[in-house]
């Protein structure tokens, strides 16, 4: 699947890495049960990512398939909390806030976002005038694309559904890219 989907939007996502080791863009699916109690499965699903750099604070393609879910999403999921302070110095910028929520937008009505994770305007936020403020809502932007989980794996052109999610969500995450550049930096 890993080498499918790369092969399809490698050429898109250069400095990205599609690493079929576990741990790497392969989720471990379990883990040692010789000497537990417990022999349920550490997990029932198998994730696949494609990361950019060193997958910390990363822009990310990721796939998700379990018996009773199926998704693909993208953007930037769970950052550390410096990252998070470094995002919303840049959305602040009324230019940077326009294009990203502009994108956020456009990507949005094809593919949901997942919704903000704080219910409040955060203090840094407040009196800004800008285009999306609500963008500082958020702790981390990605969309999400859920499917029905039965008989996904029979279905014709499945994965090529991702692929081409990927592919119209590209601008999106150059934006992204854009930020982890300025706050690798110092920039932000």
């Amino acid at each position: 699947i890993l080498g499918w989907v790369w092969g399809r939007v490698g050429a898109l996502y250069p400095g990205y890495t599609a690493d079929p080791r576990v741990n790497r863009s392969l989720y471990r699916l379990n883990r040692d049960l010789r000497f537990s109690r417990d022999k349920s499965p550490y997990k029932t699903h198998c994730g696949v990512l494609i990361y950019r750099r060193d997958r910390s604070d990363s822009p990310c393609l990721y796939l998700h398939f379990a018996p009773e879910e199926v998704f693909w999403s993208n953007g930037w999921y769970a950052p550390s909390p410096a990252a998070v302070r470094a995002y919303r110095s840049w959305v602040a910028e009324p230019e940077v806030n326009r294009r990203l929520g502009d994108e956020a937008a456009r990507v949005g009505a094809r593919y949901p976002l997942l919704p903000p994770q704080l219910k409040r305007m955060p203090a840094e936020a407040r009196g800004l005038e800008l285009p999306h403020p609500e963008l500082f809502l958020y702790k981390g932007l990605l969309t999400y694309a859920p499917r029905e989980p039965g008989g996904w794996l029979d279905r014709q052109g499945w994965l090529q559904e991702a692929v081409e999610m990927f592919r119209f969500c590209r601008p999106f995450m150059a934006l992204l890219e854009t930020w982890q550049d300025l706050a690798r930096s110092g920039e932000w």
